[in-house]
């Protein structure tokens, strides 16, 4: 947008400064018309080109939301373990360590839906069994049953009713 309109700008200014009489012999005139219009056809279609990208980006975004809520979940129950046992204290950093191996574990498949069903799955396994080796056995159960009640709960706001 800029350089179009740097030079519809410049194309003004030479037109303006060109003598009226012999615009038609003015070829530098001409030529520049010429790489105007050259130049405002590629810009043209750069911009339908990247709006064709921003929506399949947006799209895309908007299937892999599930996986980025589901690790936003397990982050949130993670981080309130250390209200069993101080000794449960867990970074962020620690935790997308764990995050982007399981992204890394998962299989690649061609269906967008099918690849976030499976990355939730991977990515549920591989923090649960991550957390799991650093807890008492007593409060593996309580992790467990927080884990699935968050599961639960989610399902259960996920449900449409309109059936």
């Amino acid at each position: 947008m800029i350089t179009l309109s740097n030079l519809e700008s410049e194309l003004l200014q030479s037109l303006s400064d060109a003598d009226p009489a012999t615009i038609l012999q003015n070829f530098a005139l001409i030529e520049q018309l010429e790489i105007t219009k050259k130049t405002s056809t590629e810009i043209s279609e750069q911009q339908a080109i990247a709006k064709e990208t921003e929506k399949t980006i947006n799209e895309l975004r908007e299937i892999y939301r599930r996986v980025a809520a589901e690790g936003a979940m397990l982050y949130f129950l993670l981080i309130q373990l250390c209200i069993i046992d101080k000794m449960y204290q867990y970074s962020l950093e620690s935790f997308t360590v764990f995050f982007f191996k399981a992204i890394e574990k998962t299989e690649l498949l061609e269906d967008d839906e099918q690849r976030v069903l499976a990355l939730r799955d991977m990515i549920r396994m591989t923090i649960y069994q991550y957390v799991s080796r650093g807890l008492f056995e007593k409060h593996k159960q309580i992790f467990r049953c927080q884990l699935t009640f968050r599961l639960m709960a989610k399902k259960i706001l996920t449900v449409d009713y309109s059936d």
